[in-house]
């Protein structure tokens, strides 16, 4: 059985009132992200913004499984596929918006992006994000790794706008701590520490599109 976002919990439907507020405004954040991504898309003939628009919906379907799951079961998935591959593909379009966006600068062996790559890596092989199926949080670690080395050495190595880099940072790590913070908060009936993180998770992922705008506004490689 797959332990996935808040897979340890059996309440009631009445007793899961906070949790289908979080997931519906979670779902439509992202659904309202992934229509403005559209629209840029089709007025600048981006990819980036195809991109973009894959992120949000991988996201925001497997939330919406989940909560559909919620409202009309009331109890919380114990096996969910569909929300599980969702969620990694979110993270894997987020590097492959890396690769396309950055495709001309040359990466190296860096000692501080590393460090970084790695200790997000370590964190997610053990909180056991996607449960304990080690394929799923293996790829999770690997690509999270990956994304944080890349925008950390952009940051640091690379003088340009580095919005998007620090918009994919926070919200690798708040994904990584909205699970570590779940081992440790039994109480989902009320607003905690967990749905904080979860609305801010969301939130700054919504802020890849401005983000991106305004980088490539800048620019004219694209």
């Amino acid at each position: 059985i797959l332990e996935l976002r808040r897979t340890r919990r059996t309440r009631k439907r009445t007793e899961m009132n906070f949790e289908i507020i979080d997931n519906v405004f979670q779902v439509a954040v992202f659904f309202a992200a992934a229509l403005g991504d559209m629209v840029y898309w089709f007025y600048k003939r981006d990819r980036l913004y195809i991109i973009l628009a894959l992120v949000h919906s991988c996201f925001m379907m497997g939330t919406l499984y989940f909560v559909l799951h919620l409202v009309i079961r009331g109890v919380v998935p114990q096996v969910f596929y569909v929300s599980e591959i969702s969620w990694i593909a979110s993270y894997l379009f987020m590097h492959t918006y890396q690769i396309v966006r950055y495709r001309i600068k040359k990466i190296r062996i860096a000692k501080i992006p590393v460090i970084c790559g790695a200790g997000v890596l370590i964190a997610s092989m053990w909180s056991g994000i996607f449960g304990p199926v080690f394929l799923t949080t293996g790829i999770f670690a690997m690509v999270a790794g990956v994304i944080v080395f890349i925008a950390v050495f952009r940051i640091l190595y690379e003088k340009e706008p580095h919005g998007v880099c620090y918009c994919m940072i926070v919200c690798v790590v708040l994904e990584v701590a909205l699970y570590v913070s779940s081992n440790f908060i039994h109480d989902y009936t009320k607003f905690n520490l967990y749905f904080l993180i979860d609305f801010v998770l969301t939130i700054v992922n919504m802020l890849l599109l401005p983000c991106t705008v305004w980088e490539v506004s800048r620019d004219d490689v694209y």
